[in-house]
């Protein structure tokens, strides 16, 4: 894997707006692709911290995601097995969303209001996506996976973008499956999909409509028959 640029560690009111979310330790900084695509967001970064990010743009414009209260659907694009390139849209709990990395998010406009987007901006094409797109999707894995447990036991159901569950089942569009019906959960040709005892599939949804893909996955390993 290439190494990223050396960009430094945010001051002045990156740094501010990220003790005031209480985003914890800074871990890393990307830039934008340079190039025709990229290049109305010029220098835009993307910062990433402990408990969330920062990505600021050459307009002193600036989006504050905390793991905590934030949403994320990705959409890696493949090539003979290798991911080429990677889009993230964060999607923060009023729903104003940004999309970040090289590539579609591989939704449609009319797809938005379904995952709880009420206002969505193409974001800069920040590169090294490998680095810290799996590193966005633990965060939030570690900052709502106990919530989301105790809400389960409480009997609540816990919907991520095209994904519905509760302790009993799970729901994708209008069918649902018993948990006892469900193997496993594997993503796979763009899609995630619930297995059954026999590796048939008895539920899918594509990627890019998954909210919170590793806290899914997680949630799915405890609650599966």
């Amino acid at each position: 894997m290439a190494e990223r640029e050396p960009i430094p560690a945010p001051e002045g009111r990156v740094a501010a707006l990220a003790e005031q979310a209480r985003l914890g330790r800074w871990r890393m900084g990307a830039g934008n692709r340079a190039g025709l695509t990229g290049k109305q967001w010029g220098d835009a970064r993307l910062h990433l911290y402990e408990e969330g990010l920062v990505v600021t743009d050459p307009d002193s414009r600036e989006w504050v995601f905390r793991w905590e209260t934030t949403s994320v659907h990705q959409n890696l694009s493949t090539l003979n097995g290798m991911t080429q390139d990677a889009t993230y849209m964060l999607v923060g709990a009023d729903g104003v969303a940004l999309s970040v990395g090289r590539g579609g998010n591989g939704l449609f406009k009319r797809d938005l209001p379904g995952v709880g987007v009420t206002s969505h901006t193409r974001g800069p094409f920040v590169v090294y996506e490998g680095q810290w797109g799996p590193e966005i999707q633990k965060g939030v894995l570690r900052a709502q996976g106990n919530a989301a447990l105790e809400r389960l036991q409480r009997g609540e159901t816990l919907t991520y973008g095209g994904v519905s569950f509760d302790r009993h089942s799970v729901s994708v569009k209008r069918k649902s499956v018993p948990w006892t019906e469900v193997a496993a959960a594997e993503v796979m040709h763009g899609s995630l999909t619930f297995n059954n005892a026999a590796n048939r599939g008895v539920l899918s949804c594509a990627i890019p409509k998954v909210a919170n893909l590793y806290l899914l996955l997680a949630l799915t390993d405890r609650l599966k028959g």
